[in-house]
């Protein structure tokens, strides 16, 4: 028997919840993840909006999740963690950026183009100055990144945590070559190229210590990677928008 799906919202929180609460009734939804800011907690307008969504919603699953206001590459990253979990739970997962404000909506827009999360917003009708009604859905466009590449995405997955030298990242790739051999010293050469590039991208930060480079994913290029293992994780699961 197929298992029914289920429907994550990711929904960053601003100060009206009328926007929020009508376009998510526009979709199946099982779970609301509230995102805000590590400050809002003393917003009275935010709390109003976040107990307004629990009290619209109220028999469905909602959880609370603080994120990064100032630093948008450290905010995409922890909405990418966020998304990461519910995709290994079998959820279905969108973002909704109706009501959170702008820096929120610039991290869901890289999280959505990254990891192909659909994201959507209300469009808003006011019969008067006060009176909000929704007239419909927008389904923001993603733009289509272009994959590094392959051997450019094999040194950014092997470098996980980092590495202090490049002969570390030849140990890493390609484990079978000697140390000092010919073929070890072109591999130096060949990886030299490919790190440059990287760099100019933005995707690596390397720092030279003595003699050797010690090599690190930037925010941007972990962003890059976490949205690419999303994207794998959806397909292999089936979800719709893989």
């Amino acid at each position: 028997m197929e298992q029914a799906k289920m429907f994550t919202h990711l929904v960053p929180v601003g100060f009206s919840a009328d926007k929020l609460i009508e376009s998510i009734k526009q979709f199946p939804v099982h779970k609301i993840i509230i995102l805000t800011h590590k400050s809002d907690e003393e917003q009275e307008m935010v709390q109003s909006a976040v107990k307004s969504i629990k009290k619209a919603f109220k028999g469905f699953e909602v959880e609370n999740r603080t994120i990064e206001r100032e630093n948008i590459l450290e905010s995409s990253l922890e909405i990418l963690e966020i998304i990461e979990a519910e995709v290994k739970a079998g959820s279905t997962v969108k973002i909704n950026i109706s009501g959170g404000l702008r820096n929120i909506g610039i991290s869901a827009y890289i999280v959505s183009l990254v990891s192909n999360v659909p994201i959507y917003s209300d469009v808003p009708e006011y019969t008067n100055k006060e009176t909000y009604h929704l007239k419909g859905i927008l389904d923001i466009p993603l733009f289509p990144i272009k994959d590094l590449a392959k051997e450019q995405l094999s040194i950014l997955d092997k470098l996980e945590d980092g590495v202090e030298s490049v002969d570390d990242l030849i140990a890493r790739l390609k484990p079978e070559l000697e140390k000092g051999t010919t073929d070890f010293g072109n591999e130096r050469s060949r990886l030299s190229h490919h790190l440059k590039k990287l760099t100019n991208a933005g995707f690596i930060e390397t720092k030279k210590v003595s003699r050797n480079l010690v090599i690190r994913k930037s925010k941007l290029g972990a962003i890059y990677m976490k949205g690419r293992e999303i994207k794998k994780q959806s397909k292999n699961a089936g979800n719709e928008f893989a």
